[in-house]
This record gives C-alpha cells, sequence and structure tokens, in this order.
C-alpha cells in the first residue's frame, strides 16, 4: 500500500494499514516534519496574534498563514508509532520523493517515483492500493454547498478564502463561518480546537446581542 503525504492524517491511515496486515509506503515529498502543533505556540496567544490582527493587507495575512504553519506534520506520538513499525518491517519511508508515473499493471499499480537517484524506485514493488493524504484546496468559489451564497451576495476573496467581518459573517447575510474558511481572520491556528475557541468569540457576541445583528 501507498500513502501519499506528510501530515497527520497520513500517519493515522498507515497505522490502520499496518495493524491490518499492510506493508505500507509512506511518501512525502520533503522530510517528515515531527511537531506538537500546527503551528508555533506563539500563534496560540497575543505573540503572534497581535501582529497578524495589526495586518490589514488580506493578501499579506494569507502568507503569514501559510508560512505558520508550513505544510502537513506528525505529532512525536505519532512520529513513535511510525518509527516503531518501521523498525518492525511494516511500514518504509520515502522522503523528497513525489510519484512521477502510476500505471495498473494486471492487478496492481506500477508507480515510480521523481527522485530515483536517493532511492531505490518503488516500480518493482506491486502496489495494490493508492491512498492520497495530501490535504485539500480550499477555494470558497468551487464550494458547491455555498454557490447560491455567492450569487447573491459575492464576497472577496484573497487565494480562495473568504473575507469575512470581525464576527466572522459573510458580508451581506446571516452566515458564520468557522474552521480554515476563517484563517484570514483567526490565523494559522483557524483549523484546529484552539481555532474553534477563537472564532467562537467572535461569532458568538454577534447572536447574543441586537446590537450586533445584520442589518
Amino acid at each position: 500500500m501507498l500513502i501519499v503525504g506528510s501530515g497527520l492524517t497520513s500517519g493515522h491511515l498507515a497505522v490502520g494499514a499496518a495493524k491490518r496486515g499492510a506493508n505500507v509506503v509512506m511518501m512525502a515529498r520533503r522530510t517528515f516534519q515531527e511537531k506538537l502543533f500546527d503551528a508555533e505556540p506563539g500563534w496560540l496567544g497575543p505573540k503572534y496574534l497581535k501582529g497578524f490582527h495589526e495586518e490589514v493587507d488580506m493578501q499579506a495575512r494569507w502568507q503569514m498563514v501559510q508560512q505558520a504553519r508550513n505544510g502537513g506534520s506528525l505529532t512525536p506520538a505519532m512520529m513513535t508509532c511510525l518509527r516503531q513499525l518501521r523498525r518492525q518491517g511494516h511500514i518504509t519511508f520515502y522522503e523528497h520523493c513525489q510519484v512521477a508515473a502510476a500505471q495498473w499493471q494486471g492487478n496492481a499499480w506500477k508507480v515510480c517515483c521523481d527522485n530515483h537517484v536517493a532511492h531505490n524506485c518503488i516500480a518493482h514493488q506491486p502496489i495494490h492500493r493508492v491512498w492520497l493524504a495530501t490535504g485539500t484546496t480550499l477555494n470558497i468559489r468551487s464550494h458547491s454547498l455555498l454557490a447560491d451564497v455567492l450569487k447573491q451576495h459575492p464576497v472577496e476573496t484573497v487565494n480562495g478564502l473568504p473575507v469575512l467581518d470581525e464576527h466572522l459573517r459573510w458580508r451581506g447575510c446571516e452566515l458564520f463561518l468557522m474552521g480554515p474558511w476563517a484563517a484570514l481572520h483567526v490565523g494559522p491556528v483557524a483549523r484546529n480546537l484552539f481555532g474553534g475557541k477563537l472564532a467562537c468569540d467572535r461569532i458568538v457576541p454577534a447572536l447574543t446581542k441586537a446590537t450586533l445583528s445584520f442589518a
């Protein structure tokens, strides 16, 4: 089994597959990163968020979010588990490597990587399953659920993320967004639990105070 990606999802998939008897190849285009948080702990408070909120250029904020997150990572506990499974021969790491070609042959995939100098190419290994844990592209304009909202209430976007008001409300209607869609306002931790708390701190006042209701 080939799992492509270097984030926590790839780790969970690999552990689950290995425990069910699969031989797993984990492929990442960089070194697997071990981090306790998605972003530096300073993003959990005013240390970094103060400067983020003082930045009025949304494009600059988007860049700050990308730099702070710096792609997927694995928690120390997950890395410990993966290394143990690697020592047991259940998992192989392919780092600084990407899929260059994949072809279905008979009953398995023949997959070629783009870094055969650093690795023995896996083309000789029959791959019966390929799981992609490579994240997702966030673009509010391609979100089918919000197509009608966009049509009725056009909103400014920055690299696919919407520019909301201070209460994370879609401008022009009573729609509130959280999670990755609120990253331009909440910061790099918008996707995790602390980001959910920060989002709630903004949304709840607009729901409970009549003076903040949409006019």
